[in-house]
């Protein structure tokens, strides 16, 4: 009995020290103990819009205190990792860790690969450690493109319709001008008058001629009754 109690006090022991280790490093690639939200430039990646199965180059602003970098991608809508990140030092849960040799200010950049998956909203998020392990955090929401692009057929629709009412509103209105109903009786007026006068000098014309007619028959008439 004495055995038996000693090896359930050890298990029970033992137990006790995972959970306590567990529960103080629950990621050991966060082993920072400060965390600072950045006061300076975040992080950019080469394209804020979300694609499936897609590259992205995450760029992360660091000096010459900065002794690592810690990288995840998470899913805002159930709060879990996705994604592959490349080439990292160390990978943990839901997180990856880049140590950093180069001492000089500018950008560590690392490389992510989208999953498959369509509907999800990312978000990327740095932890910059320095040596006194001082993290400073930023982070960058991915913008999801079924939300940016248009359909082709509602933005032709669309198109259509613009177009039709600026035709409607710029298309001038026909009407008939006082002048424009003039000119049919004008014509007809000229016609007229010119007839009238065509009539007019046909009489003055034919007038001498009928009378010398006339004469000529009285002395032809008088010559044979005499």
């Amino acid at each position: 009995m004495a055995v038996l109690g000693s090896t359930l006090l050890s298990l029970c022991f033992g137990t006790l020290l995972i959970s306590a280790s567990s529960a103080d490093y629950p990621d050991r690639c966060m082993s920072f103990s400060t965390v600072f939200p950045t006061t300076g430039p975040g992080i950019k990646i080469n394209s804020n819009i979300y694609e499936s199965n897609r590259i992205y180059t995450i760029s992360v602003p660091v000096d010459s205190s900065t002794n690592s970098v810690v990288l995840r991608a998470m899913d805002t809508n159930n709060n879990s990792s996705i994604g592959l990140w490349q080439r990292a030092d160390h990978y943990c849960n839901g997180s990856v860790l880049y140590q950093r040799l180069d001492t000089r200010e500018g950008f560590f950049k690392a490389n992510w690969q989208s999953p498959r998956f369509t509907n999800i909203t990312v978000e990327i998020q740095a932890f910059v450690i320095n040596v006194n392990r001082v993290a400073t955090f930023s982070s960058l929401k991915l913008k999801n493109q079924a939300m940016i692009t248009t359909s082709p057929s509602m933005t032709s629709m669309t198109s259509m319709t613009s177009m039709t009412s600026m035709t409607s509103m710029t298309r001038p209105t026909t009407t008939r001008s006082p002048t424009t109903n003039r000119f049919p009786t004008t014509a007809k007026t000229a016609t007229s008058t010119l007839t009238t006068t065509k009539s007019f000098a046909n009489r003055i014309f034919l007038s001498p001629i009928t009378d010398a007619i006339q004469i000529l028959l009285v002395f032809l008439t008088s010559k044979l009754l005499f």
